[in-house]
């Protein structure tokens, strides 16, 4: 009987003692924003949700998600203040460095480790051996095609155009005028689209000379730029041979079973997928500027507002975001891709056999690290947005809608975007 009671009280002070030491744990309140309105802020939502759910450290993360996130962290920074950890752009590295810690500590404090990251990745979220952003999300532009077109085409269903030459060759051969089908839908207002494939055939828009000056690449000394020129009469000659609508929103155009390819985001899935377009999708083909794999990255950041405390709690999110838990069945960077359609950056979700299950993931996905990921411009040139809707979209609807000769676009848009640089 002693025994017993003496088996009762030493479970009950180790009981105790544990009890203790877990209540004197403090909760740990981690302050996240983001502007993830929408469906994929649901499942954003549902996954802040699990952690808070079944995390063992006592941390809970309080998310906002606001469509003003933009404005609200700006106003927030100005005035010196800040969340804890925010959801934000490859792009703040310039913007805000600042405001933001080295995220690189995420792999000295928890299991992450960088080779488990596609390098590409982490070096556009990089700047002078500062990570400033962990990704969470690749924005790139795909191509699409719909496979039962093609097969009406006489065209393999599974085998889409390996060059941009072959795209409009597949497209003449799809269009259908009495169908009102066309074989390319590429939309001359989808600036963020076509400048990737710009891109693609004639490299940065903005670049450095010799002396390291920023400059624009439109035209120069030599002539109008080779690639961009190639582009310009590429989608011209398809618009003049009616076998690309002078449209702006030619998704729903695919969605409707009317275009045979396009560029477009990975969000195009949802859609397509939906209306039960019987389609494939695949990377951009690449261009005459070589590989390259232009996009942009959205990550978590951890903000100098965060104390040690809240620091160390939000990178373990961050660490359960790709990792989980050792019960955790799918981890919340997996669901990410499968859920919301969105290709891997992370080496372990990737090789997942779910992932890989998906052609429409597999395709999408670039792991060739020699691609270069660099987006629009360099680094230290900050005004990618006008340079946009400024320069190249204007440029793009001069040639396609207003008929201005290719040469004579690219010589204005030069001009422009000189003035950009002042």
């Amino acid at each position: 009987m002693k025994k017993v009671l003496v088996f009762l009280l030493t479970a009950f002070v180790i009981v105790g003692i544990m009890s203790v030491a877990f209540a004197a744990d403090k909760p740990v309140t981690v302050t996240f924003w983001n502007g993830w309105t929408g469906s994929d802020g649901d499942v954003l939502i549902e996954k802040v949700d699990e952690f808070n759910r079944t995390n063992p450290y006592n941390i809970h993360i309080e998310m906002d998600i606001n469509a003003d996130f933009q404005t609200k962290i700006a106003a927030s920074f100005a005035a010196d203040e800040g969340p804890d950890m925010i959801l934000g752009a490859h792009s703040y590295k310039d913007t805000y460095p600042d405001y933001l810690i080295d995220m690189n500590e995420v792999f000295e404090k928890t299991s992450l480790k960088s080779d488990d990251f596609i390098k590409g990745y982490l070096d556009l979220c990089s700047k002078d051996g500062v990570l400033y952003v962990v990704p969470f999300q690749v924005t790139g532009r795909y191509m699409y095609w719909n496979k039962d077109l093609f097969e009406a085409a006489g065209l393999d269903p599974n085998t889409p155009p390996k060059d941009y030459d072959q795209w409009l060759e597949f497209a003449e051969k799809i269009t259908n005028p009495d169908m009102n089908i066309y074989g390319s839908g590429v939309s001359y207002n989808a600036i963020y689209t076509n400048l990737q494939v710009i891109q693609r055939m004639g490299g940065l828009f903005i670049t450095h000379d010799a002396d390291g000056k920023l400059i624009p690449t439109f035209a120069g000394a030599d002539g109008v730029n080779p690639g961009y020129a190639k582009f310009l009469n590429w989608f011209k000659g398809m618009t003049d041979k009616e076998i690309n609508p002078i449209e702006a929103d030619t998704t729903s155009m695919f969605q409707a079973g009317q275009i045979g390819i396009m560029p477009d985001g990975a969000w195009a899935s949802a859609g397509a997928d939906l209306a039960g377009i019987n389609y494939g999708v695949a990377q951009l083909p690449y261009g005459d500027a070589g590989p390259m794999n232009p996009c942009s990255v959205s990550g978590f950041s951890i903000t100098k507002y965060a104390s040690e405390e809240e620091k160390d709690a939000a990178m373990k999110f961050v660490e359960w975001w790709h990792k989980g838990f050792e019960d955790t069945e799918t981890t919340a960077c997996l669901t990410w891709s499968l859920v919301c359609g969105f290709p891997g950056y992370y080496l372990p979700a990737i090789n997942d056999e779910r992932y890989q299950a998906s052609e429409k993931l597999a395709m999408m996905t670039n792991t060739d690290n020699s691609a270069s990921t660099t987006y629009m411009a360099p680094d230290d040139f900050t005004k990618t947005f006008q340079l946009a809707s400024e320069v190249i979209e204007v440029m793009v609807e001069d040639v396609i809608v207003g008929n201005m000769d290719t040469e004579a676009a690219l010589l204005k848009a030069e001009q422009t975007a000189e003035a950009l640089l002042k």
